[in-house]
């Protein structure tokens, strides 16, 4: 107990603290804005809203996918200097050019396509910049292992945009619209403190360099993150096809409580630990990144399990008393989301491992399998049991996910493992090995000012 309490009292315990108490923020955030529209507006106005929010959190996740999960990867390696800045620079002008083609997506689509577009986006509309670059403002600091500052910054985010949404509830305004709004007010703030307090400047930065530096890992990784987003946006568009839209409201309530959470943690961990596999792969140590897989495995695991036993217990009698009952109909897919969640989960220690050896084919293989076995899953089992048979289906796609990343991670450790053999006598010297690629360059040293110790990522200390 007291080895545990003086590791958590360390600069890599308070990182640990810090880091989760930030995507936890993040996570009850964002459900709880979403869970105050399924409370306060009727079932299908709900359905609008919400299907607006993935909309938008699609547009997030390409940010992610272009930028966000790369940075970590990438720029890990990196000490502080004036190379680590000019990425930070270029990777946020990217974020900006991608944020306003991600507006000008959705004003095309709902001029032509008004019917599945709801009007809840004009809201979000002019907020869509802001919310790509606060997202971003997280990455960048989980990439210093600035965890304390991240937090900082979503605590303002939240604090504005829930002053924003209880004046808009007070004044009986509180439409699927304006609550959008509120969020975006929130991310405007955050992330323009942000760049008062680093000086990050996207007007300096160049997006076609930052696509040139890390052009390895951004083909895997992004098309990746394409996928994985692409998914998740067809999965509540065919919910709504083929069953209802208040079967989509149910859906995205469940959902929201149980697998969005999760789906945060995963964030947390992604951004605490990809920088950390990234350079105990570098270092060579396959034994540390193991033995890290191993402690993370156990630990969502027993989450996991907690998850799926307090949604199998609860969910029947908290959604009859919801709203007068209005979302009971939805307690029959607590379990197989519940199951989805505790499987998600056990995803995440292997993504981390095989992102952290920069693997990013083997990454973007499973979420090929995933994808298609869950959108398979959901086809089926909407046809076959409707709302129920869908999220059995969603399960058993994520199970089939799951047991592809762990074929993958040993597949990748084992051929990293193994020794090379040595040539056979008069065989040709090998070829010359080809020079190491610009995704993940070690930082010289003329980047970095003279001083006893190194900043940045790994030296607990900030390069701000």
């Amino acid at each position: 107990m007291g080895t545990m309490a003086g590791r958590l009292s360390g600069p890599g315990g308070r990182r640990l603290i810090a880091g989760v108490a930030d995507q936890a923020l993040v996570s009850v955030t964002t459900a709880g804005l979403l869970f105050v529209a399924a409370l306060v507006l009727p079932r299908r106005e709900a359905t609008d809203l919400l299907y607006s929010a993935q909309i938008i959190v699609f547009l997030q996740g390409m940010g992610r996918a272009f930028i966000g999960d790369v940075l970590l990867t990438y720029a890990a390696r990196f000490d502080a200097g004036p190379k680590l800045r000019r990425q930070f620079d270029n990777a946020h002008a990217t974020a900006a050019v991608l944020a306003v083609v991600g507006m000008i997506g959705v004003g095309c689509a709902m001029l032509a396509f008004p019917s599945y577009c709801p009007s809840d986006l004009l809201w979000a509309l002019p907020f869509i910049p802001a919310i790509l670059l606060q997202d971003l403002a997280r990455y960048t600091y989980q990439t210093t292992r600035d965890q304390s500052k991240a937090l900082l910054v979503d605590l303002i985010w939240v604090g504005v945009e829930v002053t924003a949404l209880v004046a808009v509830l007070l004044t009986g305004r509180g439409g699927g619209g304006p609550i959008l709004a509120c969020w975006g007010a929130g991310a405007g703030t955050a992330v323009l403190c942000f760049y008062a307090r680093t000086g990050i400047n996207p007007l300096r930065g160049r997006p076609s360099q930052w696509i040139r530096d890390t052009r390895r890992l951004l083909g895997w990784y992004t098309a990746t993150g394409i996928l994985a987003q692409t998914t998740t946006l067809m999965i509540g568009t065919l919910v709504q096809g083929l069953l209802t839209k208040n079967d989509y409201a149910g859906f995205r309530l469940v959902q929201m409580v149980v697998l969005q959470p999760a789906q945060s943690l995963a964030m947390a961990l992604n951004g605490l630990l990809v920088p950390r596999s990234s350079r105990l792969a570098g270092q060579g140590d396959l034994s540390g990144l193991c033995r890290q897989t191993r402690v993370v495995v156990t630990a969502v695991g027993l989450l996991g399990c907690a998850i799926v036993a307090v949604a199998t217990l609860v969910a029947d009698p908290v959604l009859r008393v919801f709203k007068g009952g209005m979302y009971a109909d939805v307690a029959v897919i607590a379990l197989p989301i519940a199951l989805q969640t505790l499987v998600y989960l056990l995803q995440v220690p292997f993504t981390v491992a095989v992102r952290g050896l920069q693997q990013g084919r083997q990454v973007f293989a499973q979420y090929v399998v995933f994808s298609a076995a869950a959108l398979t899953g959901l086809v089926t089992g909407a046809s076959l049991g409707q709302l129920a048979g869908a999220a059995w289906g969603l399960c058993g796609g994520a199970t089939i996910g799951l047991a592809a990343q762990v074929w993958f991670f040993s597949a990748v450790v084992t051929r990293m493992a193994t020794p090379k053999r040595p040539a056979a006598p008069g065989s040709p010297p090998p070829a010359a090995p080809e020079p190491p690629a610009p995704a993940a360059p070690e930082p010289q040293a003329a980047d970095a000012p003279a001083r006893p110790a190194p900043e940045g990522p790994g030296s607990g200390r900030s390069p701000w």
